[in-house]
């Protein structure tokens, strides 16, 4: 370790506070030690506290020392059992829950199954690794069998699961069965599917894990790539529009809205977000959808819906998550948006639970991560004996452009913004319903910094 200095994981989002660089966004220099981060910092990934940072394990980044258990060596050829526990899905949702219960109970067997290679990275950093200098393979925190080794737990990757019998309590896959005592689903969510014609149409990016990610990164390394177009002026579409336009490509971003985070912000900082991602050469092509993506040589010819069309080197697709459900619905469990399920994180099978991105619960499904956290801790509580409930409540969001920091809780029900406080050094917009309840706020720039305190005291 250079000069003694120490790195700190955020134990919500993987977020990586290395004291030796600090973090300039939050106004901490390069050798701010842990000790020396303000009390009001937070996590400029999750916007979570100083406290929920931990020093990072060279083993396993981001674990707490889980409850004493056997020690356990990973084949990748577990077949479960009716004493298991079982995860499917690898993302922050699986490896939470699979955290949460192996600090509750250390006896307990588990095994997370996965369609993928299971790597542990901070999905939140896709969308803001160039800016920072990190390739795809620096942010990777972990591999699925050394974090599962930690966890004193059993995992298999590349294993897709093609239904569940719920009546035999079997998960059945490509590569034989696999038995559970309880199941949890964890199953994501996967890039809303756009109808483009054009020849080009199967050749659009969608971006929305670490392998996809890779794929958008070796197209960028490769050469070649001077314009970017992406599709969606949402939350993922803003963070890339910045940090692709931070390093150096000219971005345009389609939307059939009439601005940016429409749905989210208020419509002065939306103005903002705007006007300084123009000023960084940003363009906005709004009131507009892609009809049809055409190759034109070694470029396309993104063909819009108002007749115009934009010549461009890559296109990529953030137009929004859908929840996976289709395995839950194939195995006759309750699903709507997402797969429902109770406060207790129950579905409508016995024995079966979810949450994440793919679960609904209430209504809402839950795409961020310090609610997925608390659904990992009430699945944890509640299989190991005790009866805990998921409290919902709207996420405080942050939006990670440098151009202007922003973080965002946006309330349920009937409210309207409010300006409290407007000047050069950022915004404070109120949401309060009409006996003058404060439902949600919205900052900028400097006023980020009470985002933590101010979700913590007057929202939860």
């Amino acid at each position: 370790m250079e000069d003694g200095y120490q790195k700190w994981v955020c134990e919500a989002c993987g977020y990586v506070y290395d004291e030796a660089l600090g973090d300039a966004d939050s106004g901490l220099p390069p050798g701010t030690r842990y000790a020396d981060i303000p009390e009001d910092w937070f996590c400029p990934l999750c916007g979570m506290r100083k406290s929920d940072l931990r020093p990072l394990s060279p083993v396993a980044a981001g674990t707490d020392e889980p409850a004493v258990a056997p020690s356990i060596t990973p084949t990748g050829k577990c077949r479960g059992g009716a004493d298991h526990i079982i995860i499917v899905g690898a993302g922050i949702a699986g490896w939470s829950v699979a955290k949460a219960l192996r600090r509750i109970n250390g006896d307990v067997p588990l095994l997370l199954v996965s369609a993928c290679d299971g790597h542990v990275y901070p999905k939140p950093a896709l969308s803001t690794a160039l800016t920072h200098g990190q390739s795809v393979d620096e942010l990777v925190e972990a591999d699925a069998y050394s974090l599962a080794e930690s966890l004193r737990m059993q995992v298999r990757t590349r294993t897709r699961v093609i239904r569940i019998d719920p009546a035999r309590h079997r998960l059945i896959t490509a590569s034989g069965g696999i038995q559970y005592g309880a199941l949890i689903l964890a199953l994501g969510a996967h890039q809303r599917q756009l109808e483009v014609s054009g020849d080009a149409s199967e050749e659009l990016l969608r971006v929305n894990d670490l392998q996809s990610y890779r794929i958008l990164r070796s197209r960028l390394d490769a050469g070649g790539v001077r314009h970017i177009t992406v599709l969606g002026a949402g939350l993922i579409g803003c963070e890339f529009a910045e940090d692709l336009s931070a390093a150096g490509y000219s971005v345009s971003v389609v939307d059939p809205g009439d601005r940016p985070l429409a749905n989210l912000l208020p419509g002065p900082l939306s103005e903002d977000l705007r006007h300084r991602l123009a000023q960084k050469g940003v363009v906005w092509v709004f009131g507009n959808t892609l009809a049809a993506l055409q190759r034109d040589g070694r470029t396309y010819r993104a063909l819009l819906s108002d007749g115009s069309e934009l010549r461009t080197d890559l296109v990529m697709s953030a137009a929004g998550l859908e929840p996976n459900i289709a395995l839950a619905e194939k195995s006759r469990i309750a699903v709507g948006k997402g797969i429902r399920v109770d406060t207790f994180m129950r579905t409508s099978v016995p024995g079966i639970y979810a949450l994440g991105d793919c679960a609904e619960v209430e209504g809402r499904v839950y795409s961020y991560i310090e609610p997925i956290r608390r659904q990992a801790q009430a699945i944890a509580a509640n299989l190991s004996g005790g009866s805990e409930r998921f409290e919902s409540r709207p996420p405080l969001i942050t939006v990670k452009t440098p151009s202007l920091p922003l973080s965002v809780c946006r309330g349920w029900g009937e409210a309207s913004w409010e300006s409290v406080e407007s000047s050069g050094a950022g915004s404070r917009i109120d949401y309060r319903d009409a006996k003058g309840n404060l439902m949600g706020f919205a900052l900028s720039g400097q006023q980020t910094a009470k985002a933590a305190l101010l979700y913590r005291s007057e929202i939860t």
